[in-house]
């Protein structure tokens, strides 16, 4: 460990007006020259505040509600209120009111939240109906056997005289049936939204996902219709926890002009009760307080509380994760740094956060070496960046301290992340975008969904053994044909495996590649697949096989394919479902009879209509079409009766 040298840490600290803004004398002395000073505002302002370097910056970043860092230019934004502003000038800081984001602060005033962006609960009246509880509660009772919607616990309201009650929900998604394993032994995804309360369009993704893995969202996912969510669900588990800040949500959604950050604890002793609150991200109980990287002062915007994890939503979220996710890294002490995590720790952890369009990982501080797993943190972080196309920063640029993500790598040893979503400039920049950029409508230019994805679904697929999947290449464009075949049939298996990583992490070429049935099995006991033109020597391969059909029981399968590359490493899975029945078979009992018959009747919707109709399945669809032309009519319905007896 290095001894600490950050201006942060002295001792000498000036209370300045009710913000509860503190300054050092001893810092002044050390800062250039005060620039020519220009008029001062007389209400909060958004600027750039221009520093020297890391060290320059820690010594108020502390203090300050900083929303953008910008390391290469050597400047941040913040919100600083007119005594702010005059402090960081007598400091010597430069100073650039932004006139773009001052002007949103102030189109902010217009009242309450979108209520197209979903209301933690009906306590504050949602136009569209739209409330977070309601839809995981509703989620939950829909799928009983995939989905556990668990209180873990309240938010610091709840406990407070005449005050409404909000819990923090966590929703667990597996396929509960036993025959896939035990829950607490299938590979763990912790998917961490909302700590601060102004970053609206989190729940909104996270909610997606949770529909995406049950009933499906936006025309895609949907367990049971996408091969992929479908044993994702089987084998792995997921825990979502859409909004640990409900209280801070809740003064947002009366009125955006707020900029709720920190939770509701009013009891430090903040003159003023709009910056009152605990800043969450500040509060985990590991090396709480340790760096710099968080404020002693109750009205600060990243006030740490009173104690390590003294908030009741930390308390209920570590209980939690303790409970559900394994330690790996041995029993560390919370102001210890521990060993390295073994190579095949499993589980994975990402906080979604608003806003700068990077990816972060442990350590927020830099007092101590970097973290244990660097490299492989690392690794996975370009990865990462590879499918939403944000920038792997791995750091913040300035000090943070008491963060959940460090928190979950320090004590657990899993591999953490935090991702800020959203741009600093356009349309769609800051903590309350427009709606539309959530799905790209509105003629809004980005798509928050459709960028997050594609990492989420990596995220879980690697959640088994990240720190050695990450290395290994993507297999995609997986395709079995026929999808639809009789006992016995054989069966052509083709895909694409390929090395993604970047961001000067060298691509190795492809060594092998193979595939298992309903289930993923130990890497390298496969089925072989071999290379289209006969021999493994780029970095992307189309990979060919045939699968014999015979012995496959009658249903839906799915096809389990990944990749190595020649330095042994194996990449993660990706699925194509593939069904054997007797034509006309609905219920895969080997036979086509009156049973079947009702089910057909629910998939005949006439020619070239290529959709399953309501109470269809797309599995029952593609027995229906007996003449295979991609619809079920009057065809396939002459077709269907000739079977039956079969």
């Amino acid at each position: 460990m290095r001894e600490k040298t950050k201006l942060a840490t002295l001792l000498v600290l000036t209370v300045l007006g009710t913000t509860g803004l503190f300054f050092s004398p001893a810092a002044a002395s050390e800062q250039p020259a005060p620039a020519a000073v220009a008029p001062q505002p007389t209400e909060p302002v958004v600027v750039r505040i221009h520093v020297r370097d890391t060290e320059h910056l820690n010594a108020v970043a502390g203090e300050l509600d900083i929303w953008e860092t910008h390391p290469n230019e050597l400047y941040v934004v913040a919100r600083v209120t007119p005594e702010q502003h005059q402090w960081l000038e007598g400091l010597g800081y430069r100073l650039e009111i932004d006139g773009d984001k001052t002007a949103d602060i102030r189109a902010a005033a217009i009242g309450p939240l979108d209520p197209r962006f979903h209301y933690f609960d009906d306590y504050l009246t949602n136009a569209n109906g739209l409330y977070i509880k309601d839809t995981l509660q509703s989620i939950n009772v829909a799928h009983p056997d995939l989905t556990e919607l668990i209180d873990i616990g309240d938010a610091w309201l709840a406990n407070q005289q005449d005050e409404h009650h909000r819990d923090i929900w966590v929703m667990r998604i597996t396929n509960e049936d036993a025959a896939y394993g035990p829950i607490e032994s299938k590979p763990a995804f912790f998917l961490f939204g909302t700590i601060h309360a102004r970053e609206v369009v989190i729940p909104e993704l996270a909610t997606r996902y949770i529909k995406y893995l049950t009933e499906g969202f936006g025309g895609a996912g949907g367990y049971g219709v996408d091969p992929d969510v479908t044993w994702l669900v089987n084998h792995n588990v997921v825990h979502v926890l859409v909004m640990q800040n409900p209280d801070g949500h809740w003064v947002n959604e009366q009125d955006t002009s707020a900029f709720r950050r920190k939770n509701s604890n009013d009891s430090n002793l903040c003159a003023n009760p709009a910056n009152a609150g605990v800043d969450l991200n500040r509060n985990s109980s590991f090396l709480w307080g340790c760096c710099g990287g968080s404020s002693v002062d109750p009205c600060s915007p990243t006030y740490r509380g009173p104690a390590p994890a003294s908030e009741p939503e930390t308390q209920a979220f570590q209980a939690y994760f303790a409970s559900v996710m394994q330690d790996q890294n041995g029993p560390n002490g919370d102001d210890e740094i521990p060993p390295a995590a073994p190579d095949d720790t499993t589980g994975i952890f990402i906080s979604l956060h608003a806003y700068q369009d990077e990816i972060y990982w442990p350590w927020g501080f830099d007092d101590f070496d970097p973290s244990p797993n660097h490299a492989q943190l690392e690794t996975i972080g370009h990865k990462f960046a590879y499918y939403n196309n944000y920038t792997p920063a791995g750091t913040i640029f300035y000090d943070v301290d008491g963060a959940t993500d460090d928190w979950t790598y320090g004590k657990f040893g899993i591999a953490s992340y935090t991702f800020e979503v959203g741009p600093t400039t356009g349309t769609c920049r800051g903590f309350f975008p427009p709606f539309g950029c959530i799905d790209a409508v509105d003629g809004m230019p980005r798509n928050f969904w459709a960028e997050n994805l594609p990492v989420l679904l990596y995220a879980h697929k690697i959640a088994a053994t990240p720190y050695m999947t990450a290395y290994g290449p993507d297999a995609d464009n997986v395709v079995a044909l026929p999808a639809f075949a009789t006992p016995g049939l054989v069966v052509q298996l083709s895909a694409r495996v390929a090395d993604h990583r970047y961001v000067g992490d060298p691509l190795r070429p492809m060594a092998a590649a193979e595939y298992f049935i309903d289930a993923p099995g130990t890497d390298g006991t496969g089925t072989a697949m071999m290379p289209s033109d006969g021999t493994f020597d780029t970095t992307s391969e189309q990979v060919l096989t045939s699968i014999n059909t015979t012995g496959l029981s009658s249903g839906r399968h799915y096809v389990l394919v990944h990749g190595q590359n020649d330095a042994g490493d194996w990449g993660p899975f990706t699925a194509a479902f593939l069904t054997i029945a007797v034509p006309g078979d609905f219920d895969f009992d080997g036979t086509v009879n009156l049973a079947d018959h009702a089910v057909f009747a629910a998939c005949l919707s006439g020619p070239d209509v290529t959709t399953p109709p309501p109470g269809c399945s797309p599995a029952q669809f593609d027995v229906a079409d007996l003449d295979n032309d991609d619809d079920v009519d009057t065809n396939d319905f002459a077709a269907f009766q000739s079977l039956i007896g079969q």
